[in-house]
């Protein structure tokens, strides 16, 4: 095989893998409605993995940021970190399905909140009851301010 041709697939095996995640080191910290209050909160960490406070005192999980096909930023969940909530059967909740588009622009956050899709029932689910839903009026266009402690 030709150097050259195996030198680009070596550099495309080892690149490409860093390409599926977002460069997102300047808005890594502490996001929510109403900093110190209601509304939930999303924590970026420079890995782009992600702590979301769906419900407080309720739901608790672990997501991931990734570039999507066309650019925009995708939240996946991962796994769940805490919960008394038994409505949700997280045996069914899909990992490859984004749970929120994410966008920054001026220092906000503006996350469009899609839900947890359910695999058994091939729908979204958990849509409006997210506390940063019901704490942004009922809409799933959610804006977020980083929080300073």
């Amino acid at each position: 095989m030709n150097y050259k041709i195996l030198k680009a697939i070596i550099l495309l095996i080892c690149a490409l893998p860093a390409l599926a995640f977002a460069n997102i080191e300047k808005d890594v910290g502490y996001w929510a409605v109403k900093c110190g209050g209601f509304g939930g909160s999303v924590e970026i960490e420079s890995s782009n993995e992600v702590r979301i406070n769906i419900n407080d005192n309720n739901l608790y999980i672990s997501g991931i940021i990734q570039e999507g096909h066309n650019g925009q930023l995708e939240l996946f969940y991962k796994n769940v970190i805490e919960t008394m909530n038994e409505t949700i059967d997280w045996t069914v909740i899909s990992q490859n399905k984004p749970i929120a588009d994410i966008t920054f622009e001026n220092g906000i956050m503006y996350m469009k909140w899609i839900g947890f899709f359910d695999t058994q029932n091939n729908n979204y689910i958990w849509r409006s009851e997210p506390d940063f839903v019901v704490a942004s009026g009922d809409r799933s266009n959610v804006e977020m301010n980083k929080c300073e402690f």
